[in-house]
Formats: C-alpha cells, structure tokens, sequence
C-alpha cells in the first residue's frame, strides 16, 4: 500500500538495501522484500539506472557503476531518516545498522562495496569485454580511493549468485578484504556465475569473513527472481523470456520460500541480535539430518557450508 502509517514501536529499523542483476528491476525480489519489511526492516529495493530492462546501457556501465549505486542509496536513505529531513523516513531507519543483499550483478557490487577489492589483472579482463572502464582502477584492492569507501554502517552481506570471480574480478588479496558476515547463495549448475569456479571459490577465498553458503542441487543461475510473470509467459516468445526468472530444475516458489527462511535468520542474528543460531548449525548435507526449520523430506537437494573468519 503506498502511503500507508508506518509502525513506530520499535523505531529506529535496521536498512536493507536490495540489489537487482543485469538486467532486472527493483520488482525482481518483491518476495523478499516485502517479507522483510513485514519483520521490521526498512528495505529500499531499487533501479539500478542503465541496468534495468528498460534502460540496458552497455555493461561497464554497470561494472563501475553498480558498487557505487549501492553506496548511494545508502547515504541517501540515511539522510532522509534523519530529523528534520521533510521525508516519512524521518526516524524510522536505522542506517548505521544495514544489510546489503544483491543478485547476480548486485552480488558483485555488493562484495566490492564492503571489502572485496578487484584484482590488479581485473582492470585489463574487463576492459577488454567491455570496451571502457577506467574509471575502475579507483576500486581495485589496495588504492587509496578505494579504502576510503569502505563504509562500517553495512553490518552483513547477502550475496545471490554473486557475478565476477569467474571473469577474473578478484582474487586472494582482494577476498581477504571481505571481513562482514556474508551469506552466499548459489546453484550448482550456474551457467553464468559459475559455482566451483565461482561462488564457491569466492566462498573459500574469503577467509576473513563469517561465511555462510547455502546450494541448491543441480539448480543454475536464477536463485533470487521472483515466479515468472504472465508477460514472459506468452505464446510465441522465445524461451530466454521465461528463463529470465524461471529455473528449469527447481520450483521457484519453493526456492523463493527458502530464501526467505534463510535471510531472515543470517539479518535477525547480524542486525537484529536475534537468537536463531540454531536455524543455520546444519549439517552439510540435507540428506545426512533434519535440518532445523524444515519438516522432514523437504530440505532434500541443499547443501549448506559454514566456515568461521580466520
């Protein structure tokens, strides 16, 4: 409902920025979001300009751009909770206690906002696939400009299939910047992304993090998108539309509904302090115990990776 009376009892609420791929739209996560808000949070889902369907620009734009947008908003929604800012959100948010969650492209933007430093090779990678990019020298691992970006009001990180590592964005010295609770969210079978190669790696590299890494067996990339809408459905229109969303293996619903689960307990222990430990000390392999939160039989096809900062 727009304009609707926000509830004030436990005000101010910690920030949840989300963070759409390449390319999608502040709607692409509307399950989460709104499940998010509905556990008090203040969620700012939004369009990443010249990365949306209807204004794609050519992808270094949002290489560079992405990190940056992500940095924005945050300082945007945190001027507008201040008081006397003239907005609703006077009061309301909590931006010094925020949790970043980012799919696919937004992935990749979030680990280089909050740590994850490109790697000296990354600059020549990208700007031979892209044509440009020089202006992403200012946020390789170690430059000036880089450090002075890091920004401590993000508490923990959500990353969806997270782009990059599989084109070269990073390497050892920039994973170790990774220092934020981080949860990852992958497919086995991700054919942009990649997952050994990939995620995972992006997974074990980053060892300076309390990390988190939940599989889904065989699933590829659409981990994150909301069910596809009537639109991508059409008869006539070529698959790509409906696999813009769809996985071709996994309910996306029930992937949906696991998201859900997951996130909130990682933001409830990170940002709220909420006591749901237990809800993410599981086993590796479904299959090997019932995993807290799950009736039996349905956690069947997860995988689940813990690994403490070094």
């Amino acid at each position: 409902m727009r304009k609707a009376a926000p509830k004030t009892e436990a005000t101010p609420y910690p920030l949840v920025i989300l963070s759409h791929g390449y390319t999608g739209s502040r709607y692409l996560m509307t399950y989460l979001a709104e499940n998010l808000a509905s556990k008090g949070y203040v969620v700012a889902a939004i369009d990443h300009t010249e990365s949306t369907f209807r204004d794609a620009a050519p992808f270094q734009s949002t290489l560079y751009h992405r990190p940056l947008d992500q940095l924005f908003v945050l300082d945007e929604m945190d001027r507008l909770s201040q008081k006397g800012s003239g907005s609703f959100l006077a009061g309301l948010v909590d931006a010094k206690n925020t949790g970043l969650i980012g799919y696919s492209m937004g992935g990749y933007g979030a680990l280089n906002a909050t740590g994850a430093g490109f790697s000296k090779n990354a600059y020549q990678i990208f700007k031979s696939m892209s044509g440009g990019c020089e202006a992403l020298a200012e946020r390789l691992a170690g430059s000036a400009a880089y450090t002075k970006t890091q920004d401590e009001r993000i508490k923990a990180v959500v990353a969806l299939a997270p782009w990059g590592m599989n084109s070269g964005a990073w390497d050892s010295t920039g994973l170790a910047g990774l220092t934020r609770p981080t949860f990852f969210v992958a497919g086995s079978e991700d054919d942009i992304s990649k997952y050994e190669k990939g995620i995972k790696a992006i997974y074990d590299g980053a060892r300076n993090a309390n990390r988190y890494l939940l599989t889904y067996q065989n699933a590829r990339h659409n981990v994150a998108p909301n069910p596809a809408p009537p639109e991508a459905r059409v008869e006539g229109l070529p698959i790509d539309e409906y696999l813009r969303y769809a996985d071709s293996v996994w309910d996306q619903r029930r992937i949906n509904n696991i998201n859900q689960h997951f996130v909130t307990a990682f933001l409830g222990i990170y940002l709220k302090k909420q006591d749901l430990g237990e809800y993410l000390q599981l086993k590796e392999k479904a299959v090997d115990g019932i995993w807290k939160g799950f009736k039996p039989r349905t956690s069947i096809g997860l995988e689940f990776r813990h690994a403490e900062a070094n």
